[in-house]
């Protein structure tokens, strides 16, 4: 029997929240698989930057389902994927979390095993380093989350609160024509800080918190960071810019994730917001482009 998954995008930090927090978005990944009898695996692609994505056992779903088969201690021989994906890739937006949550739990799926939430975050941090994106994606809505255990080299457990976030607030995400690698965005970070841009930061992540949970409270100045967002915006010209733009109806702007995607939360004037910040890309020279989302309450959904 074919399995077919649907999983959201992602936008990760949030400013200052750095490697704990992320809200879901209604960009999706959607992937089918059947079970393969001969065995191996048969990946099959359609949708967005087609080129930077590997078929066979490379591909990022193939490597969740035999994760998921080896912590569940099951036999799953191979399958033949189907993947249908509008997350761009490389751009900080969540595809590779969307893409771990997607195997985890078409390999559930296919080993015939309930698909058990702490497994499946435990997994899915493991693969993807922190645990923001692939909790968003999992449960859907704004969550900001923890790993506690695994210092003994193995996966730790992942703690974390979630709520839905409001209708009324729109996303906007300004993605500029040059991906960035999350390698290269956390190489530029230094391995200290001082205590105050730490403090600094701690106390808008509470409040960022505090804001989503509560349904009100956002404003530009809790989105402001000193962790990784001044060392990143310098990869891509414009960026900077775009975190010092400021616009009736503006509740905050970040880098998503990684980048090199930079995203806007609005009230209203979203339109406006958006042409905006494509113009500060393009007045640094580089490209850029407007998508316009909204929170995403779901979550991951395995479709019957």
């Amino acid at each position: 029997m074919a399995v077919r998954v649907q999983v959201p995008a992602s936008a990760a930090n949030l400013g200052p929240a750095f490697d704990c927090a992320a809200i879901a978005l209604n960009l999706h990944l959607r992937v089918s698989a059947e079970p393969r009898s001969s065995g191996g695996f048969e990946v099959r692609y359609r949708g967005v930057n087609e080129d930077r994505v590997p078929s066979g056992e490379e591909n990022l779903i193939v490597k969740a389902i035999r994760s998921f088969a080896a912590a569940a201690k099951a036999e799953i021989a191979g399958a033949r994927i189907e993947i249908e994906n509008d997350i761009p890739i490389g751009v900080g937006l969540g595809s590779s979390a969307a893409a771990i949550i997607a195997g985890l739990l078409i390999g559930a799926e296919l080993a015939g095993r309930t698909p058990e939430r702490a497994l499946l975050l435990r997994e899915a941090a493991t693969l993807e380093h922190h645990p923001d994106n692939v909790t968003a994606a999992l449960c859907g809505g704004f969550v900001v989350a923890a790993t506690a255990g695994g210092d003994s080299g193995g996966p730790g457990e992942v703690l974390f609160h979630r709520c839905d976030v409001s209708e009324s607030l729109d996303f906007i995400a300004v993605t500029p024509d040059r991906p960035l690698p999350t390698e290269k965005a956390r190489s530029v970070l230094p391995a200290k800080y001082s205590r105050q841009d730490v403090v600094q930061n701690l106390q808008r992540v509470a409040l960022l918190t505090a804001a989503f949970c509560s349904g009100s409270g956002l404003t530009p100045e809790i989105f402001c960071d000193r962790i990784h967002q001044p060392y990143r915006s310098a990869l891509i010209p414009g960026i900077a810019d775009c975190l010092d733009f400021r616009h009736e109806g503006l509740a905050g702007v970040f880098i998503s994730g990684a980048g090199s995607s930079v995203m806007a939360i609005a009230t209203k004037n979203a339109t406006e917001i958006g042409d905006a910040l494509v113009e500060k890309f393009s007045g640094n020279g580089v490209k850029a482009r407007a998508t316009h989302l909204k929170a995403d309450n779901r979550g991951a959904q395995i479709l019957r």
